[in-house]
């Protein structure tokens, strides 16, 4: 069953306590409120559903609120107890339905390895990729491979690989402990198994020591211009990774079973995935070949 925006809107202004004047007369005011209550506006709320609906016939709008449930879940990582209340549903049924829409919202085929060579202008690397951290709590028995010292704690690392040409999520790999894996090893585990010829990819300085798979930052080689490409590359995969620290499950200490960390992970990647579709991101201009048609003075 497709929906649109109003549908949405309509639905998420009951549990919101919001009037159909105030919908109608503060557009702004309430986008800014529906896209702190579920990460996305009305608008990509509904084309999420409907891809959904594609996927797997939805037949009930009822089912509209335990996706806005579900799209609540991931943008504040919020107790059961809290959603039940807002949704005026039992705990039991909006925990299953939750669960159920997170493995939908996972399932999504938004991210595509092949979706690299969009755009593409003959580089070499066409993708920048680099791991990322999430808190977890502490697992038992206590081991240091869960280590990370970007929380001084235990944490779940991602790869996450990004094109260069259109910004797009081309590459998830995880979750793997913090301290039994870096990011090199993850890296070296799979993903160079993806590349072809001699395809590389822009990453930092953690992927040093492999010049055949990464393009990393050298100071005394790179001349000012490479420097510069390599470096805006590397931030606008840093704004990809922040974008997904947006959504409080991800920001947030993971409270729940680690087996069921993957599952969410991928549904947050795909639901930025189609942020990132719906409006692209800073673009970035990148070439590395010698005599490149668009590069002659590399």
């Amino acid at each position: 069953m497709q929906i649109t925006a109003d549908t949405v809107i309509r639905t998420a202004s009951i549990y919101q306590g919001l009037t159909a004047r105030a919908v109608n007369h503060e557009t702004y005011r309430y986008n800014r409120t529906f896209r702190g209550c579920f990460g996305v506006c009305p608008e990509l709320a509904a084309e999420l559903w409907n891809m959904l609906d594609d996927e797997d016939p939805l037949s009930d709008i009822r089912w509209v609120t335990y996706f806005l449930a579900t799209l609540m879940f991931l943008r504040t990582y919020t107790v059961t107890a809290v959603l039940a209340m807002i949704f005026m549903k039992d705990e039991k049924t909006i925990r299953h339905w939750v669960w159920v829409f997170i493995e939908k919202i996972a399932s999504l085929d938004l991210i595509r390895w092949e979706y690299r060579r969009m755009n593409d202008n003959g580089s070499r690397c066409l993708v920048t990729v680099d791991g990322t951290d999430f808190r977890i709590r502490e697992p038992g028995p206590f081991s240091t491979g869960w280590y990370t010292k970007k929380f001084n704690g235990p944490g779940l690392r991602y790869e996450i690989a990004v094109c260069i040409q259109t910004g797009w999520i081309v590459w998830i790999n995880g979750p793997f402990p913090c301290g039994e894996w870096v990011d090199i090893a993850i890296s070296l585990s799979s993903l160079v198994h993806m590349f072809e010829g001699d395809e590389r990819a822009v990453a930092d300085k953690g992927y040093r020591g492999y010049p055949q798979y990464f393009d990393c930052p050298w100071r005394h080689l790179d001349n000012q211009q490479q420097t510069s490409r390599k470096a805006l590359a590397r931030a606008r995969h840093e704004c990809v990774n922040r974008r997904l620290k947006e959504w409080g499950c991800l920001l947030q200490r993971w409270r729940h079973s680690l087996d069921k960390h993957g599952k969410m992970a991928h549904a947050v990647a795909n639901i930025v995935q189609l942020q990132i579709m719906d409006k692209p991101m800073w673009q970035v201009e990148y070439y590395d070949r010698v005599n490149n048609e668009f590069d002659f003075d590399y």
